[in-house]
């Protein structure tokens, strides 16, 4: 059962482990206990320690995890793209502590703010729209997930206007071994399936 948040009013102390005995006022003042027992300063501190994701590790990831790193990454995109670390993080439903866990190493400030590497080799997965229909495909750099993203506008942009042009480019394209589907027959079939989900495209 999940244990309830530690308030004054319903302090903890653990029945085992290295806290045996002692009581918490503060979800704070345990989650700083725990990070120092890990050899951090501070929860905080713990929170933005940077998070190296292997191909191997990333399946020991839980999926609320998988889910946190997904938006971090896409937040590191919006910061690549002009946006501030704390507006970034807010669009990406994220924090930059989170940020920072998963992608600290590609921020770096710069004349008083945080911007991000132009690029970068972190491992991700993404649902990728490709010739054997939407697959989660496993990718090694910013690079190949932009080219997804692109035509996921692209693809996003035809089926709300019906402009077919901007598809043109991603024809023969391959993405972690995929080819992607540009045929708008398919991509029609595809959206009236329900395999697509896409948020408004904005010009």
């Amino acid at each position: 059962m999940t244990r309830p948040p530690i308030t004054k009013a319903r302090p903890y102390t653990p029945q085992s482990g290295a806290f045996k005995g002692r009581t918490f006022h503060t979800e704070r003042q345990y989650r700083d206990a725990l990070a120092r027992e890990k050899g951090y300063r501070s929860w905080h501190e713990e929170q933005r320690a940077a998070k190296k994701v292997t191909p191997k590790s990333f399946e020991t990831l839980r999926p609320s995890q998988k889910q946190a790193r997904a938006r971090a990454l896409d937040a590191l995109s919006k910061v690549r793209h002009g946006e501030t670390l704390t507006r970034a993080a807010r669009e990406a439903g994220t924090t930059p502590n989170t940020v920072a866990r998963y992608a600290g190493e590609q921020l770096h400030h710069e004349r008083g703010r945080t911007v991000a590497s132009r690029s970068d080799r972190l491992f991700r997965v993404m649902n990728v729209v490709t010739t054997e229909g939407v697959v989660e495909v496993p990718l090694r750099s910013s690079r190949q997930a932009s080219i997804v993203g692109e035509h996921a506008n692209a693809i996003k942009k035809f089926l709300l206007t019906g402009d077919a042009e901007p598809l043109r480019k991603f024809a023969g394209v391959r993405v972690g071994g995929h080819e992607l589907e540009v045929r708008p027959e398919v991509l029609e079939d595809l959206e009236r399936s329900g395999e697509l989900e896409y948020e408004p495209y904005e010009k």
